[in-house]
């Protein structure tokens, strides 16, 4: 029984979005770079359960998808770098934005 629990957890996990949590205050800090108009559209929509980290993701790929990116989903994101990786059809590719308003850089 115990094993089966087991089996059945790590199938949970593995189909699990692999993100990790940010901690508060690197949120904080993530949203102390965006530009006053970005930062209070994220604070905006960071509610009811979602995060700073949750929301920031979701703009990004709303901005990928304005920019021809559609189906895209963001696998990870270095702020201060400003490049988000994408996985697109299978795919891995960087992105660059602008890390005060989230815009892709063409």
């Amino acid at each position: 029984m115990r094993k089966t629990m087991t089996l059945a957890a790590l199938a949970a996990l593995a189909a699990a979005p692999a993100f990790a949590a940010p901690s508060p205050a690197f949120q904080a800090a993530i949203l102390a770079e965006l530009s006053a108009e970005t930062r209070a559209e994220v604070q905006r929509r960071a509610t009811a359960g979602n995060s700073v980290h949750e929301v920031l993701a979701v703009v990004l790929l709303n901005n990928m998808q304005l920019a021809n990116a559609a189906g895209a989903r963001v696998v990870a994101v270095d702020f201060g770098r400003e490049v988000a990786v994408v996985e697109q059809g299978g795919q891995m590719r960087a992105v660059n934005f602008d890390s005060a308003t989230l815009q892709i850089k063409r």
